[in-house]
């Protein structure tokens, strides 16, 4: 059966163990690049950790989360902000995140002030929408977080601890929206409402009252997805959701609007955990590290992102790009230390006393400091890394069903393309109306020997290949994700230089290359650890020590000297 799917296509190099020696099938995929294509908005994730930074350690802070945000630099992100109870210094610590993250990347930013209060009979609309545009023109026009461009009221229409409240209330929903819109006016906020934020297929019929009802004041509008039911490699996953978005895309077009998917992933069927104690809201991976359901979930993830892109949305969020710390209790104190932690409690979302939140792409563990990848950093790393704002999508077609893709072109010429295979190896021959005019880099996840690395670097480049006449030939492993791009260039990083060891710390000059975005410290050649920061403890190193150690800069296309 042939399928007509949306995107350009990736490719990986190398054969599964078990097809070597074999002759592999061969596939086809057709790319074409009308003279009009739709333009994509960027994939990112929603980043809890943006308000979180009081509870993190410097090692977790400058290893695993400013590092991993940085080399994949997503275009497009999610985070909860935006209260009307927002606090200055609260605000001041999402600013100097905003400062290390989003503002180096730039990233557009659609915020959510998790969920409402609860909404009584003496609410006063206009008075709370008023202390929102207060706090948000603060942080666009004083700390200069202009990157903030759209606004949802409450996340998944949720008021308290009542899920989708406002969906038995929309009439109140619609009050709301109406007098942030004068709000944000009156603030001067080049801010767009993204409504009505609902989750799930039951609730697709949201969009079509938003149409009806809050169209002039909404921006874009948005619909979340998680898939819980299917298995990964099921074919009604990416028919299903390419369907429901294509819908959705099509209504809001009619009104000359876009449509985002603002939060989406793979969880597989949610089972109970700690005897119903606490909300488990852990992905597989958590619950299963290592099982083969969690190796093809993350492919399963990274397919649901490809759905959006195809089907004409304007971007997507996965949730998450960090696992939620573990439960604490909520209670304010006297120190410093004490009041931040209260903030994070008061402005990371709603029940962190209750639930378990894992679904990032690394753990966050600090009673265990395990800080270690899931197999999701793999798949969704390129994909947010490569398939960046700006872009404009290619169409494809293939007669074969085992496969999915994604690709698109960037403003400078060059492309990135995403393969999904749930099929056996294969070769498949991509057909490209595009001009290839160097290598194509080719990144690869196999679900059955997934990359791991300990410091949750991204994995090396496969290899290259090229185009011949307009036709790349490449072999996919079975039941894998592979990254295409000529989005890169080939260059040699600065050598980091005045490395010296004081009081058992290493350290080292700053890389002030535009493109650097991390070290990596090496000891007697071994890498071990790789960080955002110009330092790296070493207990009871000595002067004389330093000689052992060597530090190397990585830019943003994973450039590293020799």
């Amino acid at each position: 059966m042939k399928h007509t799917l949306i995107s350009a296509l990736a490719c990986g190099l190398a054969l599964s163990a078990s097809s070597e020696t074999s002759v592999l099938t061969e596939s086809r995929i057709d790319f074409t690049k009308p003279a009009m294509r739709w333009l994509w908005g960027g994939f990112g994730f929603h980043n809890s950790e943006a308000t979180m930074t009081p509870m993190m350690s410097r090692e977790f802070r400058d290893q695993r989360v400013l590092k991993t945000f940085r080399e994949i630099s997503p275009s497009y992100s999610r985070v909860f902000a935006g209260y009307w109870n927002w606090t200055r210094e609260a605000m001041d610590r999402f600013a100097d995140y905003y400062d290390a993250t989003f503002r180096r990347a730039g990233t557009t930013l659609y915020v959510v002030p998790g969920r409402m209060p609860v909404i009584t009979e003496d609410f006063d609309a206009a008075s709370y929408c008023e202390a929102v545009a207060t706090r948000l023109e603060y942080l666009v026009k004083e700390r200069k977080c202009t990157k903030i461009r759209y606004y949802c009221l409450s996340n998944e229409l949720s008021v308290g601890p009542t899920y989708a409240w406002f969906a038995q209330h929309l009439d109140k929903y619609a009050e709301i929206n109406r007098e942030m819109h004068r709000a944000f006016m009156r603030h001067g906020l080049d801010i767009g409402l993204q409504t009505p934020d609902s989750s799930g297929y039951s609730r697709m019929a949201d969009i079509d009252w938003a149409i009806t009802n809050i169209n002039e004041q909404t921006d874009t509008y948005c619909w979340h997805c998680y898939e819980r039911n299917l298995q990964p490699g099921d074919p009604a996953l990416y028919a299903r959701l390419s369907a429901a978005l294509t819908d959705l895309v099509g209504k809001a077009l009619r009104k000359e609007k876009r449509l985002s998917l603002g939060e989406f992933g793979f969880t597989g069927k949610i089972t109970p955990y700690g005897r119903g104690r606490m909300r488990d809201d852990g992905h597989d991976s958590f619950r299963h590290p290592g099982s083969e359901f969690a190796r093809r979930a993350a492919i399963s993830r990274a397919e649901m992102g490809l759905a959006a892109l195809n089907a004409g949305a304007v971007s997507a969020v996965s949730w998450t790009m960090v696992d939620y710390p573990d439960p604490f209790l909520r209670e304010d104190g006297d120190t410093p230390e004490e009041k931040a932690r209260y903030d994070v409690a008061r402005f990371s979302g709603f029940g962190l006393d209750v639930r378990y939140n894992k679904n990032g792409l690394f753990r966050w563990c600090d009673e265990e400091r395990d800080y270690s990848s899931y197999p999701d950093l793999y798949t969704m790393g390129y994909l947010v890394k490569l398939f960046r704002k700006g872009a404009r999508v290619l169409p494809y077609t293939t007669d074969d069903d085992t496969l999915r893709a994604g690709g698109v072109t960037n403003p400078n010429g060059t492309a990135s393309f995403a393969i999904v295979n749930w099929g056996e190896a294969k070769k498949v021959t991509l057909v490209v109306r595009h001009p290839l005019d160097k290598p194509l880099r080719v990144y690869e996840y196999d679900s059955e020997r997934p990359p791991v690395n300990p410091f949750n670097d991204l994995q090396p480049m496969k290899g290259t290949v090229s185009a011949e006449k307009g036709e790349v030939v490449v072999s996919v492993p079975a039941r894998s994700l592979t990254f295409l791009t000529t989005d890169y260039e080939d260059r040699v990083p600065a050598a980091i230089t005045k490395i010296r060891i004081v009081d058992g710390t290493l350290g080292w000059a700053a890389n002030e290359e535009p493109e650097h975005r991390y070290y990596r410290v090496f000891k007697d050649g071994k890498q071990i650890a790789s960080t955002v920061s110009t330092s790296f403890p070493v207990p009871g190193g000595k002067a004389d020590d330093v000689r052992s150690f060597s530090v190397k800069s990585v830019d943003k296309w994973n450039n590293m000297r020799k």
